[in-house]
Formats: C-alpha cells, structure tokens, sequence
C-alpha cells in the first residue's frame, strides 16, 4: 500500500501547530490522532525549519486557514519550495471537523482537523498573490478605510452647527490628501512589477472598468485568468447556487466570496451597464424579461468577471465581440 502523507499546520500570531496523518492509496476513517505533531515558531528562521522539515516527508498535501494575516509568510515558503500548500476557509475546516465528529477545539486538534481536510476535500493548489500583489491589496484596503470615513464625515456637515463644522472640513481636507497619496502609492505599486502593469492596463480596456476596479482585481484576485469561468464565478461569489429540495425549488442565489473583489466588480457592472454596449445589451435584456434589479447587476458582474477572466487567460485586449 503507498504511504501517503498529509499536513495541516494551525496558525497563530506567534506559533504554527503542525500535524501529520499518514494515511494509505484510499481515503482513513475519523482517526482521532496525528502520526506527528509539533509546533514551529512562526517567524523567519521557525518558518524555514518547517519547510526543511515537510520537504524531507514529501506531503501530498498541506492545509492551512487564513488567520489574520499570520499565515501569509509561511504560505508563501511553502510555496517557494515547491510544497503542495492550499488556504481552505476556516468555515469550510470547522463544518469539515464537526461532520467528523471533531467537537473538541484547541491547536493540536485544529491542526489535524486540517490534515484530516487535506486527506479527504484534496483542496486544490490556487495561486497566491505575490508580494507586490499584497502590498496593492493592503493600500487598497487603507483607501477603502479613508473613502469610508470621508463619506461619514460628509454626511455629518448636513445638520452641524459652524464650529463643529469647521473641524470637519479641515478633517475632510486631510482626509483627501490622504486618500490622494494612498492612490498615487497604489498606481506606483502596480507599475513595479511589469506583469501587474500589464494586467491593469488590459483590464482598463474595457469600457466600465477603471482604474480602481484594476487594482483590485490585479491586488486581490491573483487567480484572474487562471482559473475557468465556473471557478472563477464562485470564488468571488457571483455564481447562483440551487436551493431545491423534492418538489420545493428556489430562487438561486450567491453568497461567499470576496466581498471586497465582489464590490468593485458591482460599481463597475453598473458602469458598464450604461458604456459597455456588450452589457448594456445584456442587462436590456434581462430587464426586459422582467429580471429585479438585483438579478440583472449580478448577471452583469458574473458576465463582466468571465469576459475579464478570458482577457487575461489569453492576454487579449476588450473586443466588442467577445
């Protein structure tokens, strides 16, 4: 019988959990124990003797949750290694361990809920952003941040007495600046790599797509392009899911997703529902057979997302006809 072996690894800000489950050619049963457990420290040099160690084993598979951040460094080791690591949603992990009959939670037993989650789902290996990517996203999220704040302030000014408004518009006016700097960092950050450049640049061809929908799809979507339509669709979550069940049938609706990619996608389908003409085409339509508002926007973001997804895959410029 082949040995086959799998990790999961529970991060934490200052430590990483690691469990191993070797297992056989066919899926184990609810085992309640690892074959291996240890705990690395999760800094640089922690981070480097993880990796010799699960190169030395050879895993068919890794899994790991995001938490906050903390997980990053190692993901991306374990990548550049060579090493089979997938980034699971830590709901997927915990119904996962609950299914299982895993009720109990602490490190040791997350980290081999996990590697008991390599074993049976195989999560697959989906590219992660780079560097520069993550640096575009975490500018992108302190811009988002200030936007937010502006518009709170803004709405304030409508019913203030001229003191308080004072304060607030000598607010505003940093606030702005600040918005303005976090922008200009952003464009430069996407001109340093010439792949992002690249990227930006193509998806801005098509009309209803500017340049902040680009950098969020260049910083926070690195799977755009190499990934099928269908997966696409639902990692970002506009792709309707079924809720029959016997003779009962539902709307279908989306959920999940990336909230953040999901946004920018619905400002920019509303843009390209009034300039694009292939989406505008495409939401007259729908509007016409007496689709909600709702409906319509994200059958204009699944569409827009699937033509800006052939675009990269195949690096070719907006056309009308696709």
């Amino acid at each position: 019988m082949k040995r086959l072996i799998y990790v999961g690894i529970d991060v934490s800000k200052r430590k990483l959990d690691v469990a191993v489950k070797i297992a056989g050619d066919a899926p184990s049963g609810p085992r309640r124990r690892a074959d291996e457990t240890w705990t690395s420290i999760n800094d640089e040099q922690g981070i480097i003797a993880l990796v010799e160690r699960l190169r030395a084993i050879q895993p068919q598979r890794i899994v790991l949750e995001p938490t906050g951040g903390y997980e990053r460094k190692a993901l991306r080791a374990l990548r550049n290694a060579g090493l089979p690591a997938a980034l699971v949603k830590p709901v997927s992990a915990r119904d996962f361990a609950k299914a299982m009959g895993h009720y109990a939670k602490t490190d040791r037993i997350d980290a081999f809920v996990l590697a008991h989650f390599a074993e049976i789902r195989q999560p697959s290996i989906e590219p992660i952003q780079t560097e520069n990517q993550q640096r575009i996203a975490a500018l992108r999220a302190l811009r988002t941040d200030l936007v937010t704040t502006r518009g709170a302030y803004t709405n304030r000014l409508e019913n203030c007495d001229s003191e308080v408004r004072e304060h607030i518009e000598a607010f505003l006016l940093d606030v702005e600046e600040k918005i303005k700097s976090v922008e200009a960092k952003i464009a430069q950050a996407i001109e340093k790599d010439p792949e992002d450049t690249a990227k930006a640049a193509l998806l801005q061809t098509v009309p209803g797509v500017g340049p902040q929908t680009a950098s969020a799809l260049v910083g926070e979507l690195p799977e755009l392009g190499k990934l099928d339509r269908r997966r696409i669709s639902s990692l970002v979550g506009v792709a309707p899911m079924n809720q029959d069940s016997g003779s009962s049938s539902r709307k279908r609706s989306v959920h999940g997703g990336r909230a953040k990619v999901r946004h920018v996608l619905f400002m920019a389908a509303l843009s390209a529902s009034r300039f694009n003409p292939m989406i505008r085409a495409f939401a007259e339509r729908l509007r016409a057979a007496g689709k909600p508002h709702k409906v319509v926007m994200t059958a204009c973001m699944r569409k827009l997302l699937v033509i800006l997804n052939a675009m990269v895959r195949t690096s070719s410029p907006w056309s009308s006809s696709q």
